[in-house]
């Protein structure tokens, strides 16, 4: 994947994959993903993502909006 200005995105993609797993480790004993963290990272996403790899930014979306669940 590239970003925006044509270079490459891993390093922006490996920071992100390190983020989301720290952000659920906290969200699944909070019991909810951290607003100003999610608005925080899509502000951070959109100005790297192109317009084309909008699936990356829904796809945070449907992290914010996921309800906890319970386990036993």
């Amino acid at each position: 994947m590239k970003c925006l200005d044509d270079s490459s995105a891993a390093e922006k993609l490996q920071k992100l994959e390190e983020d989301l797993i720290k952000e659920r480790e906290r969200a699944m004993s909070r019991g909810s993903v951290d607003k100003e963290w999610f608005q925080k990272t899509v502000r951070w996403l959109v100005e790297w993502v192109p317009e084309t790899e909008l699936t990356l930014i829904a796809a945070l979306g449907r992290i914010a909006r996921v309800k906890p669940s319970t386990t036993a």
